[in-house]
């Protein structure tokens, strides 16, 4: 279709020794691949790819000669529809606590829509936990949302996980891949203190038209792409709107005032020494977490930039560029009147550029942002008032890699972020990632990642009301400790032929200056935040079977995640000088089975999640209070007062839930399609309990049974 093509084998052999391969590499996800300090001579060049006929061809080098080949492979005729390819894969260099997600992998966890959506994947991962079915709140290895980073092509994006925790906004068919880095990132990655997510969308068709329809009873789309110039422009455009305020009532017989809608833009440009893309995307949230509470959650995000990356025979390296805006609004409040409000808008700007010294490459990044915070609060939030403040962040970094030997390799990097908030303290963020292949066979990798990290800003929320996901974002001002943490993972991966692979993975992560809630024994609106510092160790193993026409995967994960602070700032009705507990995201156990089977044309999906139970604070008892002397006790009962127990005291019920999918794709002709699916989410319908409500003194459960249809029409 015209597109990149991601992970082609590029070899250089010499003419007279065919068996020896004197450089190769593989094409990245620009579908570029540079090769360096190549010898005058002559050499056969190889390009291949899986389902496609590799491409060869002679070529020569003068010395100090430069050279750019633009390459077109072929499919293999008759590929796809006679025979059946399994990938070779194999580990790849210092993965460590990465997981790379694909559109395919996307699209083999049920999805109550049509295709696959790429936070129903990531809930499938050991060490990914959701509070529950709505909020669109993600914790990672023990961080919290806002120690998340994620971007979309290099663009950040605050919030994009929709109010039902089924849907993101990044559907399998705009998704190219997924880089999650569940923690010990690089030094390219700055700003977040537990994980990055890091998405690349695929560009449109470049050379012929296509499109699809698409309706469930829980979403609609329309997806359009498409040729602006045969292999040169093109467009890809998708919106989609949520239908299951309206239809799930219906379904459940309860009501779901769950209300969302995402809109994505992309123009891509290929030259012979420039590749371009500029994207907009736009996501709307509404609903309530209790109905019951009749309080209204709303987020949107606007994202729009473009990335480009250069290169030309009369440059040394190829450089990037990467420009572009970010704006977020959250509220909550009563439909139609929000009590609290908070902004952010972002201009971004980065430039990657490479260059050699003493045989190492070295890779420097230099990134400005210029960003906006504003918010208007109520009494919930007494220790912060309204605010409006402009921050500009410089993020610097270099990183090179250095392979001593076949088996090893070292990839060390160092960065740092300075605030107009805190000039005066910039910070040094060292980063070390190393990959050692026992044997030199690499099917067996054994990896560590460790590094230093900060955030500039902070996102505050009430962490003790599920029934809320509002978040205040804030600058951290000059002289308050910046939020910091230090993670050291170490990991183990061994790849069996061509359809097994193990992997094992033990990580610490030890975080400082986490803003959490001030607690009370009163439960009351206000809220009020300390400083304290979280430890989370624990580890996860993962073992997956992909051997046409099954997959399996299996993995279960351990995790112990522990806050402690000061009991004074903490709360002053705990004993203990320094309080320790365990925060609601700590699930100790968990397991996901995920497994697809082809046959007869259909596809069949299966995904079975357990989780332990998550802490939460025990209800102590209930007063009535009386305010004297304006209320005569003789005349008044006073005003009922919930009172709790110690933080986190307890842990809910265990979590455990099935969903099952089937599909087939209908070929009505050789330009359009039909694909049906049916399947249900919680199917055994389990009543998962997602918090208990202090305000309506209400349990509130995760959804049920969820059964759907769906279908979507294609052309090309």
């Amino acid at each position: 279709d015209g597109s990149p093509v991601i992970g082609a084998t590029v070899i250089l052999r010499e003419p007279d020794e065919e068996d020896r391969i004197a450089f190769g590499g593989s094409t990245n996800n620009d579908g570029f691949l540079e090769l360096r300090d190549i010898p005058p001579g002559e050499y056969q060049l190889e390009v291949s790819y899986i389902g496609y006929d590799t491409y060869t061809d002679l070529i020569s080098f003068e010395a100090d000669e430069r050279k750019i080949e633009q390459i077109t492979i072929e499919p293999a005729p008759g590929r796809l529809d006679e025979i059946t390819v399994i990938e070779e894969r194999r580990v790849t260099t210092g993965q460590v606590g990465v997981r790379t997600i694909t559109g395919a992998e996307i699209d083999r966890v049920p999805t109550p829509g049509p295709g696959g959506d790429l936070v129903s994947y990531v809930q499938t991962m050991p060490g990914v936990v959701m509070a529950g079915d709505r909020g669109g709140q993600i914790h990672i290895r023990g961080g919290t949302p806002a120690q998340n980073y994620v971007l979309v092509d290099n663009l950040p994006i605050i919030k994009p996980f929709h109010i039902s925790n089924m849907f993101s906004a990044f559907p399998q068919d705009i998704v190219r891949n997924v880089d999650l880095y569940a923690g010990g990132f690089g030094s390219e990655y700055m700003g977040a203190t537990s994980s990055i997510i890091d998405v690349t969308l695929r560009q449109g068709n470049m050379r012929n038209y296509s499109g699809n329809i698409a309706y469930s009873p829980y979403l609609t789309s329309l997806q359009m792409e498409g040729p602006l110039q045969t292999d040169r422009q093109s467009f890809m455009m998708m919106g989609r709107y949520s239908v299951i305020e309206q239809m799930a009532p219906h379904i459940t017989g309860q009501d779901v005032p769950l209300q969302f809608q995402d809109f994505m833009m992309r123009y891509s440009l290929q030259t012979d020494n420039l590749t371009c893309n500029a994207t907009g995307m736009f996501t709307y949230d509404r609903g309530q977490i209790n109905p019951e509470r009749d309080f209204d959650m709303s987020w949107t995000n606007r994202v729009i930039g473009g990335r480009c990356m250069g290169f030309d025979e009369s440059f040394d390296h190829p450089y990037e560029v990467t420009f572009g805006y970010t704006g977020f609004i959250n509220s909550e409040g009563y439909q139609g009147d929000p009590h609290r409000t908070s902004e952010v808008h972002k201009l971004h700007f980065q430039l990657l550029h490479e260059y050699n010294y003493r045989g190492l490459p070295f890779e420097y990044r230099l990134g400005l942002n210029l960003s906006n915070y504003n918010s208007e609060l109520t009494e919930r939030f007494t220790g912060i008032d309204n605010f409006d403040i402009f921050m500009m962040v410089s993020r610097n970094s270099i990183s090179t890699e250095w392979s001593p030997s076949e088996s090893l390799s070292i990839r060390p990097g160092i960065g740092s972020q300075i605030s107009s908030q805190n000039i005066v303290s910039p910070t040094l963020e060292p980063r070390l990632r190393i990959a050692y292949h026992p044997g030199g066979n690499t099917d067996r990798e054994i990896s560590l990642a460790a590094g230093r990290y900060y955030q500039v800003i902070q996102g505050i929320s009430d962490e003790r009301d599920a029934g809320t996901v509002f978040t205040v974002w804030i600058p951290s001002q000059q002289g308050d400790p910046l939020p910091s943490a230090t993670h050291g993972i170490l990991g183990y991966q061994h790849r069996i032929g061509n359809f097994l692979e193990f992997n094992l993975e033990g990580y610490v992560k030890n975080h400082r200056n986490i803003p959490v809630s001030r607690w009370t024994p009163e439960a009351r609106l206000e809220l009020e935040t300390a400083l304290a510092d979280g430890f989370t160790h624990g580890f996860d193993v993962r073992t997956e079977i992909e051997r046409y026409p099954i997959y399996f995967s299996a993995g279960y994960g351990w995790a112990n995640v522990e806050y402690e602070a000061a009991s004074d700032n903490l709360g002053a009705w705990i004993e203990e000088p320094v309080f320790s507990y365990s925060p609601g995201h700590d699930r100790r156990h968990q397991v996901n089975v995920l497994f697809s089977y082809q046959f007869a044309g259909f596809t069949a999906n299966v995904n079975w999640e357990f989780g332990s139970g998550r802490p939460y604070t025990q209800i102590y008892g209930y007063d009535l209070r009386l305010t004297v002397p304006q209320q005569n006790p003789m005349q008044s009962a006073g005003r009922a007062h919930t009172y709790f127990n110690e933080p986190y005291g307890a842990r809910l019920p265990t979590y455990h839930s099935l969903d099952v999918s089937i599909e087939r794709t209908f070929n009505i002709s050789p330009q359009f399609s039909l694909d049906a699916q049916l399947g249900s989410m919680n199917v055994y319908d389990r009543n998962n309990i997602f918090y208990f409500d202090l305000d309506t003194l209400q349990r509130i459960d995760q959804s049920p049974i969820l059964p759907y249809a769906s279908l979507q029409a294609s052309f090309n």
